[in-house]
């Protein structure tokens, strides 16, 4: 029995960036590659969670383009991203089944749908919006329920230190940890930091980058499910890093700095975590300028 499958490369994405809470996001030169097998035999069943989000936003994205999806659809992950880390798993998962239901309807949706129905899946398109686009974005929810994205410049030279804790830190329960109401103070704080971090990153203004993430929202909230999260902030700034934020809902974190500086940088994170009694790995990237992409097509044999 003849199939397609189609292979969509879709890149890693640290989101909030500090105090750009739900609405900023960038790329991360980390790429899964996750294949979609579309056929006519009896789906299987599946154990893995990446792989069942990705036939969860494959079935949601046909509901939503009101076709049947095909009987059969596999999913496997051959690069991949861990989850509860903050480092967009999910997203990744999600964004790969839109964009392989796209290309196997022959490009029936622009852009702009894309990110709606992947984002409404993720709830929110801070995560989803870079890993689409890939470089670094700003997404919000407009009124009438469509997102709206604006790609914004950034020094091609900086390098990203991560810090990739052992300890999970589930979306839900970082959620569970946020306030229901702020401060009018802490309000007019994180949106002003938020926009000076957009302005800095476009100019190249490094040294306001610790200023523009310094967070009243989430992070400090956050801080009580992953306790070193101060201590490896601090050790990073020391070692040179330009600014650090808690990636995504964490626990992974992430850290902007000079490339000579990098891998000191994410050496002292991983250092900070270890020395709380928290294991982990560090790793150096950048940047990614390119989103998710279709990097094969294939007719196969089941």
């Amino acid at each position: 029995m003849e199939a397609t499958a189609i292979t969509v490369r879709v890149p890693a994405t640290s989101a909030n960036l500090g105090a750009g809470f739900d609405c900023l996001g960038l790329a991360l030169d980390l790429f899964a590659s996750i294949t979609v097998t579309f056929g006519d035999w009896e789906e299987p069943p599946t154990d893995d969670v990446g792989e069942k989000m990705v036939l969860t936003a494959i079935r949601q994205t046909y509901l939503r383009l009101g076709k049947q999806p095909p009987h059969g659809m596999r999913a496997r992950y051959q690069v991949s991203i861990p989850l509860g880390r903050g480092l967009g798993a999910s997203a990744v998962a999600r964004v790969a089944g839109v964009v392989a239901v796209n290309e196997y309807e022959r490009g029936v949706m622009g852009e702009g749908q894309m990110l709606d129905i992947a984002s409404e899946l993720e709830g929110h398109g801070d995560n989803a919006c870079p890993a689409l686009f890939g470089g670094m974005q700003v997404c919000v929810q407009a009124a009438d329920g469509h997102y709206l994205r604006a790609a914004c410049k950034y020094p091609q030279d900086a390098a990203m230190a991560i810090l990739i804790p052992d300890h999970s830190m589930p979306t839900k329960e970082a959620r569970k940890a946020l306030p229901d109401q702020y401060s009018k103070a802490d309000t007019i704080h994180n949106t002003g930091r938020a926009a000076l971090f957009v302005a800095a990153m476009a100019n190249g203004q490094m040294d306001l980058l610790a200023e523009a993430t310094d967070d009243r929202i989430h992070q400090r909230q956050r801080s009580s499910l992953f306790p070193p999260l101060f201590d490896v902030f601090a050790a990073a700034r020391a070692a040179g890093a330009h600014a650090t934020w808690l990636s995504g809902a964490g626990s992974s974190v992430a850290a902007i700095c000079p490339a000579g500086a990098a891998r000191d940088i994410a050496a002292a994170m991983l250092n900070a975590a270890q020395g709380e009694g928290y294991a982990g790995r560090s790793l150096v990237t950048k940047i990614a300028r390119e989103g998710a992409a279709v990097s094969r097509v294939e007719l196969v044999q089941d």
